[in-house]
């Protein structure tokens, strides 16, 4: 199966497309809290591999309720977050000025008084996973705890499988 047939195939089943990257796009699961994120071969894998492992997923990176693998793309089941932190509004309804965010992220003080956060955004500069970091790619969940959603951008990814929120 192509990763159109599959794409039509939720289409076809009520799924709305809620957004798109350069690599995947994203649909809802009708009547739940969770998406359905379709990818072509990039590195969003490794870097969910990597938080799952490390502890990170659902809290500052998504949850992955499971992932699989295609021959030329993949689909997971995933958490469904707000809003992209691009996309908050204030209480006048003018978008936030992510200016913040933006030195947030560049901000290099490693012996700071640094929140969990920021130590988050640390460790992935340090292990290179923070190449496509910007508000596209920031999310917020439900409880107002900013998610990091892809930090990294590029092709390819080893194969592996989540089920049930672990990996396989």
């Amino acid at each position: 199966m192509q990763q159109i047939e599959y794409e039509n195939k939720l289409r076809s089943l009520g799924c709305e497309l809620l957004g798109k990257g350069l690599f995947s796009n994203v649909f809802s699961i009708p009547k739940t809290d969770k998406v359905i994120k379709v990818g072509r071969m990039d590195e969003w894998p490794t870097y969910i591999k990597w938080a799952t492992e490390n502890g990170h997923a659902g809290k500052f990176a998504p949850k992955v309720y499971s992932l699989k693998f295609y021959d030329t793309f993949y689909v997971a089941i995933m958490e469904r977050l707000v809003c992209t932190v691009g996309e908050i509004q204030d209480q006048d309804g003018y978008y936030t000025n992510s200016l913040q965010v933006q030195i947030y992220f560049t901000m290099s003080h490693e012996d700071c008084e640094a929140s969990d956060f920021h130590s988050f955004v640390m460790e992935l500069r340090h292990r290179r996973m923070s190449g496509d970091l910007h508000e596209g790619n920031v999310m917020v969940r439900h409880d107002g705890q900013l998610v990091i959603t892809d930090p990294i951008s590029g092709h390819g990814s080893s194969r592996f499988r989540i089920k049930s929120g672990v990996c396989l």
